[in-house]
């Protein structure tokens, strides 16, 4: 009976969004359409978390790592581009899991812009960090935590993805209409904080991951977690 009343639930839900997406394209209302999919790729990823057995040290986890990006990324408020939000993320995907890092990607920026500004742009951060918490806890990323070029490569990588997602609202956000051209033309005089988005993630994951995981495996080893 149960798997019946969420199987109708899920339905219903498909059926709903369809109706608000077609509503929102109907409308030329762009701006709402991309950010409604934006807050429905979430669905899936709480929904699991949701339905996983978690103890309570893991969810405290997840707030201490949270936490810990958030206040990281408050210390370095005087340069937006450099911070260690995003390698606080993948050492989280890497130390975790996938949906361990996923959920810490995603509440970070949350909570972080209620220091700073909230706004429609929040929930494109939240996927994007989401999504760079969700690879770095990839089993083959995991695999290669030890390898520096591997961990390097993966940081410019976020630097990039976090860029190339962002400025789509960017383009979004000027009048809720998107083209390839007007992508283009953000992209390029973006260039300069990608790079520096890039060489940030790099610095600070090479000098967080060894201390930061060794107290991490410490904590998992003494409470017996396991991901």
């Amino acid at each position: 009976m149960s798997k019946i009343k969420k199987y109708i639930s899920s339905s219903l839900l498909v059926v709903f969004s369809l109706i608000i997406m077609y509503y929102f394209y109907q409308n030329n209302r762009y701006n709402l359409l991309s950010l409604y999919v934006v807050i429905i790729s979430f669905v899936p990823f709480f929904n699991s978390f949701e339905r996983k057995e978690m103890a309570t040290r893991e969810l405290v986890l997840i707030a201490v790592m949270s936490a810990t990006a958030v206040v990281s990324k408050i210390i370095f408020f005087f340069a937006p581009s450099v911070n260690p939000l995003v390698a606080i993320v993948i050492i989280s995907g890497i130390q975790f899991g996938p949906l361990f890092g996923f959920m810490v990607g995603a509440i970070s920026p949350f909570v972080a812009n209620m220091m700073f500004t909230q706004g429609p742009w929040t929930p494109f951060q939240m996927l994007t960090t989401g999504l760079i918490g969700l690879i770095a806890g990839s089993k083959w990323v995991r695999k290669s935590e030890n390898n520096r070029i591997v961990m390097s490569l993966l940081a410019v990588f976020s630097g990039v993805l976090y860029s190339l997602l962002m400025d789509i609202w960017t383009v979004l956000s000027i009048d809720g209409v998107f083209t390839w051209t007007r992508y283009l033309t953000v992209l390029v005089p973006a260039v300069p904080f990608t790079i520096t988005y890039m060489i940030s993630n790099t610095v600070f994951v090479n000098i967080l991951i060894k201390p930061l995981s060794t107290k991490i495996k410490r904590v998992k080893q003494k409470y017996g977690l396991e991901n």
